[in-house]
């Protein structure tokens, strides 16, 4: 019930005109499903001041009072052969563990309650990305709407059916290149190097795992970062086609490292933020230990340690755009937006001032929300040119999509950046021919 109860807030606050819940009496038939007791009769303010209601009982409970349930019907569980698993391991986790479906092809709300209820992902930042995954890689117009984890399978379509209005199959987050997934990854090689940027590269593993020396079994924020730093000179330096955009690179890249600082260390009363540690980055990145003691990597094993809380508070957009400026302040090449050309070493950097009509500069970029807005802006912009090879029909997409941004950007109180334009073209266009990844994938984001 309490995962449902999340994703409903979360579906009400921005009213996505989705197919599966387009009215008042949708919306609460899905919270009963759930367990939540709302009559249809109710008007959509009432159906929301209810929900809301109850999930603010729910968060007066304290997190680190008890640890995430990973026996009964959430104990870890190897995915099947058909199963999918992909580029994250926190996604991959809950599948394993049945807080989304086991199959690995993820439903909309399952999704946003599911990161929230476990991880303590914020709400806000939790329906983004099932917003993204579901449009960009899923089915929004499906009566149960979602997207595969990992790549296209005869299960996608099974689940959410009705096909009408794409032009393909739901490809899935693993085939999200320069869309959700992205290059220059913590553990996963370039898809334009290997061209599988979903199975993780043991090599890259214990770079960051041994980082950490003999003498700790703590994985600090120094150690992440500076794997973060190596692992984008690997990108610059190994594929021509490495792209470090706006929003792939500055935010997606980024947040990797962010989240699995905030949300995925082990949570206690002397360490509320949370202490990342050997044994549980092995935990969620799947790797086991062999008898001789040497280290394994299972494909798709990731799995919720024993005895792991959660963030004892929501970790949401805002603080996700102060931890990435913090970390820009920091470790300024993390702030490297830009590519290379179609040779390695070719690394061109972005003219910020020009993208932004002069509003935002390098400087200025890293004041206030300004980098999380810049972002969310340029998704809002190309938003027509990155669904138009996916949909006859963008309505109901571009709806969810902007109404998903708009959800976001209000907090934030954006400055207006106008039509964003690069060397006088549509960023669309120009960024595409200016950078080989954008180019060849098609999506300069």
């Amino acid at each position: 019930m309490k995962l449902l109860l999340s994703a409903c807030t979360a579906l009400l606050e921005i009213c996505v005109p989705c197919l599966a819940f387009p009215t008042a009496s949708n919306v609460a038939l899905l919270a009963r499903a759930g367990g939540i007791d709302i009559s249809e009769d109710l008007t959509f303010e009432d159906i929301v001041r209810q929900v809301q209601h109850q999930r603010e009982k729910r968060l007066l409970v304290n997190p680190l009072d008890a640890p995430i349930q990973v026996d009964g019907e959430h104990e870890w569980q190897a995915p099947s052969s058909s199963a999918q698993r992909g580029p994250c391991p926190g996604l991959n986790a809950l599948a394993n563990h049945g807080y989304i479906d086991r199959s690995g092809i993820a439903k909309f709300p399952d999704i946003i309650g599911a990161t929230n209820e476990i991880y303590g992902m914020g709400v806000g930042l939790s329906t983004i990305l099932a917003v993204f995954g579901t449009v960009w890689t899923g089915n929004p117009l499906s009566l149960s709407p979602g997207f595969s984890i990992d790549t296209a399978s005869p299960q996608t379509q099974n689940l959410l059916g009705n096909l009408l209005g794409l032009l393909g199959e739901p490809q899935g987050i693993g085939r999200s290149h320069n869309l959700i997934e992205t290059d220059a990854s913590m553990t996963r090689n370039d898809l334009y190097v290997t061209g599988d940027a979903s199975t993780m590269d043991m090599g890259r593993f214990l770079q960051l795992y041994n980082r950490a020396g003999n003498d700790t079994d703590v994985i600090s924020t120094e150690n992440v970062m500076q794997h973060s730093i190596d692992m984008l000179n690997e990108c610059i330096s190994t594929n021509p086609y490495c792209w470090y955009g706006p929003w792939t690179g500055a935010i997606v890249r980024n947040a990797g490292p962010a989240l699995a600082l905030r949300l995925l260390s082990n949570h206690s009363a002397e360490n509320p933020g949370g202490v990342m540690t050997k044994q549980v980055l092995k935990s969620f990145w799947g790797v086991v230990d062999n008898d001789d003691g040497s280290l394994q990597y299972k494909r798709g094993w990731e799995r919720i340690p024993n005895n792991w809380y959660k963030a004892p508070v929501d970790y949401d957009v805002v603080q996700l755009n102060l931890d990435l400026v913090d970390a820009f302040v920091k470790y300024p090449q993390l702030a490297s937006i830009g590519g290379n050309t179609g040779t390695v070493n070719s690394f061109t950097p972005l003219d910020i001032s020009d993208l932004t009509g002069g509003v935002l500069n390098a400087e200025t970029l890293l004041q206030g929300n300004n980098l999380l807005c810049f972002a969310l802006q340029i998704v809002d912009t190309v938003s027509p040119d990155s669904l138009s090879p996916l949909y006859s029909t963008l309505a109901v997409p571009l709806k969810l999509l902007t109404d998903a941004l708009g959800s976001a950007l209000d907090p934030l109180t954006c400055p207006p950046l106008g039509d964003l334009t690069y060397g006088g073209q549509p960023i669309w266009e120009s960024l595409t021919k200016i950078f080989a990844g954008p180019g060849r994938a098609g999506a300069p984001l």
